[in-house]
């Protein structure tokens, strides 16, 4: 990149009408012992302008071109001003309002309205710099908060997401404690069933206790034979009785084990809906937690919006006082941070 492109074409021509005041016979050079004052007359300061001379070595008695002199202001100027004037172009537009003044009065009309032309288009051009600085600032600014934002929806989440995380694992140890806990006591339930009716006698039928009590009475009266065959009758019918009593035992077993499963099953239903219910009302309060933060924040974004508006309309009128107010006196503008 050449030097000069590093300007507009209207900053070049003011340089170059700050370089001929220093070039009255137009030679295309000056003299170093001018080189300190011009260079603070763009906005350095004696320190500065001291220290870039013995930089490049601009040595006594010598002369400069146009270009060597593009070199040193560039090395002398800062990158960005910021929002601040540029002290460089503000000098660029006294010097162009003087010559256009001096223009003017000497009659030069058309020269004096090509400075005209170029001393706008740089106002315009330092406008517009110093506005976009200013947005790029309340930009800048603006994205720090959506930053924050988004930084502290992330924690609100993670956050949410750890409590869940959290919440759903004690959930598991309550299920995994009472699915043990029925599991033992149903253990216990089928032992103690087991005891009680092992622990039951019988109740025989009528038939049954008749044939017994003619078998004893026959044993009795020393009639063996057919004590023994009566005998035979009735450990048949005891048999059948004592299989129908055994059946009829099972189906209450299992009758009553299902009856106590299904308690422990209605028992676990209750604590997973009890779960499930206040897992939902979690959740229905994160919403409601995320919708209020984001609404919180796009507040605070609004209210940022609406002061850097404010702020800018004032800050673009004061750009525009500065540089477009009228040169009193000695047709200088008055700049009041210049470096």
């Amino acid at each position: 990149m050449s030097e000069q492109s590093r300007y507009s074409k209207e900053e070049i021509s003011a340089l170059r009408g700050i370089f001929a005041l220093y070039d009255p016979d137009g030679t295309g050079e000056i003299q170093s012992s001018d080189l300190e004052g011009l260079l603070q007359k763009i906005g350095l300061k004696r320190e500065a302008a001291v220290d870039l001379i013995k930089q490049f070595g601009i040595e006594e008695a010598s002369s400069i071109n146009f270009s060597r002199f593009l070199e040193i202001v560039k090395a002398g100027q800062p990158e960005q001003p910021g929002e601040q004037p540029d002290p460089k172009v503000i000098e660029f537009l006294r010097i162009l309002d003087q010559y256009r003044g001096k223009c003017e009065s000497e009659g030069n009309y058309l020269e004096a309205d090509r400075a005209h032309q170029q001393l706008e288009m740089l106002r315009r051009q330092e406008e517009k710099r110093q506005q976009n600085a200013v947005r790029a600032r309340q930009l800048a600014e603006r994205q720090d908060v959506q930053v924050a934002h988004n930084m502290q929806y992330a924690d609100f989440n993670a956050a949410w997401d750890k409590y869940l995380e959290e919440y759903d694992r004690m959930a598991q140890i309550y299920i995994q404690q009472m699915t043990e806990r029925h599991a033992q006591t149903l253990l216990e339930f089928q032992h103690k069933l087991q005891a009680n009716m092992a622990d039951k006698a019988p109740k025989w039928s009528r038939e049954l206790l008749e044939w017994r009590r003619r078998q004893h009475m026959l044993a009795r009266q020393k009639n063996y034979a057919e004590a023994q065959r009566i005998k035979k009758i009735a450990n048949k019918l005891e048999e059948k009785e004592r299989k129908g009593s055994e059946e009829h035992s099972g189906s209450a077993f299992a009758r009553k084990e299902a009856q106590f499963r299904a308690q422990q099953q209605a028992e676990l239903q209750a604590l997973l809906k009890r779960i499930d219910a206040r897992r939902k009302e979690h959740i229905k309060q994160r919403t409601l937690d995320s919708k209020r933060l984001l609404q919180r924040n796009r507040n605070v974004q609004a209210v940022l919006e609406s002061k850097q508006a404010a702020e800018g309309q004032a800050t673009f009128a004061e750009i525009r006082r500065n540089l477009f107010q009228s040169f009193a006196d000695n047709n200088t503008v008055a700049v009041s941070s210049k470096e």
